[in-house]
């Protein structure tokens, strides 16, 4: 784990989303969990030899993100937007196999000292947040703050959680720094309105969904490559290529990886963020 600030760590080279825990003076507080059982249990580990951990806060409802959850069950509440419910422990359909498949498949491959810790497909227990909110909620614990915001965009249930003390956002996957963004769920226009509001904040560190910790600057970076997926479509429209001859023409898989163990999907990403952004672009 990095530690970013004195009581705020994270995983950053990690599959999946980047996972952070806040120490506070009363316990830890969980940010998203990690997608690999040996990190996961390594960080709860690690937290659980200073204090209790209080609660767990999911950013958004992808399986990178609520893999983990089972671990905090019977511990401390989950948080989430109220939005989570409908979209939690789910995956596309195109996946062709069960999220637990999925996650399992994953375990086996990137994983396998976690296998021995993985629970049977009966005994997974998703525990989706207990505890949700609409636009705006703000948690004391101890001597930090929690404020938690509702963030659509990537997808239309993400939140932000910003502790001032630590001057520190956590902002889930409405940032993708340095690696390929996805598109698959998104509404651009919420994108760039959550995008806008995490740059009002005062902030020395944002902790991106993927890849490496990054500063406030780089909400240009990410508003940048999101008009720049808008613009290439819109330009092959203009051509009057339909939707599938976008998708075969139009790719950004040579800009930059896929984050980390994520390889085999880099042209589902490209394809689906095409057909995001022409069915935008058609309305």
């Amino acid at each position: 784990m990095e530690q970013i600030t004195k009581n705020v760590y994270a995983e950053t080279k990690i599959r999946g989303c980047n996972p952070g825990i806040v120490f506070t003076s009363e316990g830890a507080v969980f940010i998203d969990t990690a997608q690999w059982v040996t990190k996961l249990l390594e960080m709860r580990n690690f937290a659980m030899k200073r204090g209790p951990i209080k609660y767990l806060i999911n950013t958004e409802s992808h399986i990178d993100h609520i893999f983990g959850n089972h671990w905090f069950a019977g511990e401390c509440p989950a948080i989430g937007h109220e939005k989570l419910h409908e979209t939690f422990w789910k995956i596309p359909d195109s996946f062709n196999m069960t999220t637990y498949d999925y996650s399992l498949d994953i375990i086996r491959r990137q994983d396998p000292e976690g296998l021995p810790f993985m629970p049977k497909a009966e005994e997974y227990i998703i525990n989706p947040p207990t505890i949700t909110f609409n636009n705006k909620m703000i948690i004391h614990l101890g001597d930090h703050t929690f404020k938690l915001y509702y963030t659509p965009g990537h997808s239309d249930a993400n939140i932000s959680v910003y502790i001032p003390e630590e001057k520190i956002a956590f902002v889930g996957d409405t940032v993708f720094a340095y690696c390929q963004t996805w598109l698959h769920t998104c509404d651009p226009d919420a994108l760039f309105s959550s995008l806008r509001f995490l740059n009002t904040l005062d902030v020395d560190f944002i902790v991106p969904g993927h890849g490496p910790v990054v500063t406030k600057d780089y909400l240009y970076e990410q508003a940048a490559v999101v008009y720049e997926w808008l613009q290439s479509v819109g330009h092959g429209m203009a051509k009057g290529w339909s939707r599938e001859e976008c998708m075969d023409r139009i790719s950004f898989a040579d800009r930059c990886p896929v984050d980390i163990g994520q390889e085999e999907v880099m042209d589902y990403i490209q394809r689906a963020n095409v057909g995001v952004c022409y069915d935008y672009l058609s309305k």
